[in-house]
């Protein structure tokens, strides 16, 4: 059952390791959030099987935040049906594998956090250009295409990168989150590219993109 929580009420204990208020919306303007009781279950199963502590990055998100953030217009965080995780200690994908196993249903894998949701309808990806996957539990196969993106590109895949490069602590400048290949953006994918030893020249070809999904070469 998803139910309403105020803010106010972040020392409720849900369970046995969780507390509301780590699913609480992360902007400062809403008062109340969303959660679904399955998504709290579903996580101590988690942090029971690990032993170590499940942190959650991003619980609810109200739609404004999940704007800020360039989450999709359909995201289950907007429902309280999803939660980014981080296991102390973990490889994310391990914890993919355990929550397949487990049987939860909604499984996005990321470099350094795994999305957990509670919905019943089965969708397993990879990085935030959303690379459909059949199974964590052996090597998965799948096809990636990557369309190299520069300053002027615009529109969905541009506000991917700019999500991802968000996530990873890249600032895209005043407007975040905008689609526009900027000058910022390009500044940004830089300094990613300086701190993997790629090739400094701001554009986000294959190889830079790939080192950012964890994808090699050989997938493309």
């Amino acid at each position: 059952m998803v139910r309403t929580y105020s803010k106010k009420d972040g020392n409720v204990k849900l369970a046995k390791n969780f507390r509301a208020g780590e699913f609480a919306c992360k902007c400062s303007r809403c008062t109340e959030f969303l959660l679904d009781d399955a998504l709290v279950d579903w996580l101590q199963r988690i942090r029971d099987h690990f032993g170590v502590s499940v942190n959650v990055n991003s619980g609810y998100r109200c739609p404004a935040h999940n704007a800020e953030v360039g989450g999709s217009t359909s995201s289950h965080h907007k429902k309280g049906m999803a939660a980014d995780i981080r296991v102390s200690g973990i490889k994310p994908e391990e914890v993919a594998r355990f929550a397949e196993t487990a049987g939860i249903q909604r499984i996005g894998l990321y470099d350094s956090f795994v999305h957990i949701g509670s919905a019943a309808t089965k969708r397993f990806w990879k990085g935030h250009e959303g690379i459909k996957v059949d199974t964590f539990c052996e090597e998965a196969s799948f096809s990636v295409e990557l369309p190299v993106l520069k300053r002027g590109s615009r529109g969905e895949t541009v506000r991917s990168l700019q999500a991802h490069l968000m996530g990873l602590g890249y600032s895209c400048g005043k407007s975040g989150v905008d689609g526009s290949f900027g000058a910022a953006t390009e500044t940004a994918v830089k300094q990613f590219q300086a701190d993997h030893t790629l090739t400094q020249n701001g554009i986000a070809d294959f190889n830079t993109r790939a080192v950012m999904l964890g994808v090699t070469a050989g997938d493309n």
